[in-house]
This record gives structure tokens, C-alpha cells and sequence, in this order.
């Protein structure tokens, strides 16, 4: 009940707004001024994937994202970094009182990504997680098994990889974490490699 509130209580520090005007997934949108947002703290499932296919509930949460926020007023508010790698801003988007990154990860429409240095809400987000995998909703309805005996993390990333990967072989010492199942490691945070699909 106290994160629920929570949400109702959050303001951003920008007060600007600006206008949604195309949804490109679960976790991305474009503004009026045509500057790409992608959502911090979050991850939705992927739309389009090399294999040419979507993963599981990736239209679904595209829809919501959609409800949420299309042609709607949206304030942004930032942490540590601005932008990613890609040039796109990295923000928290509020609609009102409605806190966009933590609706989509409450409803099982995205899980908890957590990326240093930006984890002002990393908290709120794993909690609203752990509540949508307990209750199975959205995402969380795939019932995926483990296919090896331990994974292994990036402390430093949060992520999350097959033994066999290349990246893991990667993975200093001081930065490994060894999981006995990808469950494990997703309830805390981690996410799937996008490479070794773990």
C-alpha cells in the first residue's frame, strides 16, 4: 500500500512538458521535439529481435506504454546520466501523477533494470517486481526454465549470462557473481543478456 501511494506523492524535478507523439515500444518514445526518451530503470520486452520475431508480451506492454502516455502531455526527470550510447535521453516520465517506469514493471508490462549510476527509484522498481512475479501478472506469466545448473552476473552491469557466453568469460573477478537459477538473479535485479538469452 505504501509504494502505491508513493507513486501518487512523486514529482519530478522538471517541470517542462512535452508531447508523446509515437510509441516505439514498451520502454521508448518519441517527443513532439523529436528527441527519443527511453525509460530509465526499466525493461520492456523487445518488439523486434534479430531472428525477426518479439519476445514474449512485447506487444502487450507496447499497448500499454501507448495507453499510458500517446499524445498525452509527459514531465521528464533525470538521473546521473542524460543519454545512452545511442544519443537517446534516459528519463523518468511522469503523465500527471502517474509514474510511467514503475506502472509498466507494477503491471508485469516491463521488469526492473537497473544500470548505475541511474538507480533513484531501483528500490521501488524491484518491489514492484517481486509483487508482479508473485501474482504472475503480465510478462511474468512465461514460465521459462532453467537450462544450466548456475549463471553468472556482471556485479557491475546487472547482468545476467549463460556460462558459455563470451561476455561472461569476460567478467573480472571482482565483478562475478555466480546464481544457482536466472530466477535467483532477476528477483534482485539482473537482467538477461541479450546475447546468450540465458
Amino acid at each position: 500500500m505504501f509504494l502505491i501511494s508513493l507513486i501518487c506523492t512523486i514529482s519530478p524535478l522538471y517541470g517542462k512538458e512535452y508531447t508523446v507523439t509515437k510509441v516505439i515500444d514498451g520502454d521508448t518514445i518519441q517527443l513532439e521535439t523529436g528527441e527519443i526518451v527511453r525509460y530509465i530503470g526499466i525493461d520492456a520486452p523487445e518488439l523486434y529481435v534479430k531472428n525477426g520475431g518479439t519476445e514474449f508480451y512485447a506487444k502487450e506492454a507496447a499497448k500499454y506504454n501507448r495507453k499510458l502516455v500517446f499524445l498525452k502531455k509527459v514531465r521528464l526527470e533525470f538521473d546521473v546520466e542524460k543519454k545512452d550510447q545511442h544519443g537517446r535521453l534516459l528519463a523518468y516520465v511522469f503523465v500527471k501523477n502517474t509514474f510511467v517506469n514503475a506502472e509498466l514493471v507494477r503491471l508485469g508490462y516491463a521488469r526492473a533494470l537497473i544500470k548505475p549510476p541511474n538507480i533513484k527509484y531501483k528500490d521501488m522498481f524491484l518491489a514492484y517486481q517481486q509483487k508482479a512475479m508473485e501474482e504472475e501478472r503480465g510478462l511474468w506469466q512465461e514460465k521459462k526454465k532453467d537450462t544450466e545448473t548456475t549463471y553468472i552476473g556482471n556485479k557491475r552491469t546487472y547482468v545476467l549470462h549463460r556460462p558459455s557466453c563470451p561476455l561472461a568469460k569476460k567478467i573480472s573477478d571482482k565483478y562475478r557473481i555466480i546464481f544457482r537459477s536466472r530466477m535467483d538473479a532477476i528477483r534482485i535485479g539482473y537482467t538477461p543478456c541479450r546475447q546468450c538469452k540465458p
